[in-house]
């Protein structure tokens, strides 16, 4: 067209354009293969958060049944109070279930890397499954609670107009909503029956 400038097309790839436009291959889905309770045991631990509760806690720690995807939650100060809430959730729920757990999986965060929580895996024969670093989506099923949670709680604390201090309180009343309610990976079962002996905590 009349007024245009002539564009010469180098015949070499622009890496800049290349690097710039590039993203990342979508991760492929594992597949839900738990055929009974306390199988694989997902774990995460969310925050630091912004504000503290009323009780001084800065995070709290999930479980995640991957048969039931029945959720636990504990509050915690520090994070290096997750090996002690382990040791409390493991021998609740086997106690509960009459069943043990086979594997846990996690990030590499150091709360699950230490040497007391490896040396304990080890003396019990439980497999832990870390996954890779700097990939949130190999730990999808712990990762997605812990938003889906944080979403309903703070939905709760925006409607009723409560101060971000009461996170803990909506956090805890997420988890036993959602424990609760049908889900179609259980063939809406409620979580809180996936089990004929069901773990009657939230």
């Amino acid at each position: 067209m009349n007024g245009l400038p002539h564009i010469h097309h180098p015949d070499q790839l622009c890496e800049a354009c290349i690097f710039g436009k590039n993203h990342m291959i979508q991760f492929v889905k594992e597949p839900w293969n738990a055929k009974f309770p306390l199988e694989p045991i997902h774990t995460d631990v969310y925050g630091s958060m912004n504000i503290s509760s009323i009780g001084g806690n800065k995070y709290f720690l999930t479980f995640i049944d991957d048969f039931s995807r029945k959720t636990w939650i504990y509050l915690l100060k520090n994070k290096d109070e997750v090996f002690h809430c382990f040791k409390i959730f493991k021998t609740f729920v086997e106690r509960q279930s009459d069943k043990l757990i086979k594997m846990v999986r996690s990030d590499g965060g150091g709360e699950y890397k230490s040497n007391e929580f490896k040396r304990h895996c080890e003396e019990l024969g439980l497999q832990h499954n870390i996954t890779c670093p700097y990939t949130p989506q190999h730990n999808g099923v712990a990762e997605r609670k812990n938003r889906t949670i944080m979403d309903m709680a703070r939905s709760m604390l925006k409607a009723k107009g409560m101060p971000n201090y009461f996170w803990t309180e909506t956090v805890t009343c997420a988890v036993y909503l959602r424990n609760r309610s049908p889900t179609r990976l259980t063939q809406l079962r409620l979580r809180h029956e996936a089990d004929s002996n069901p773990m009657c905590n939230t």
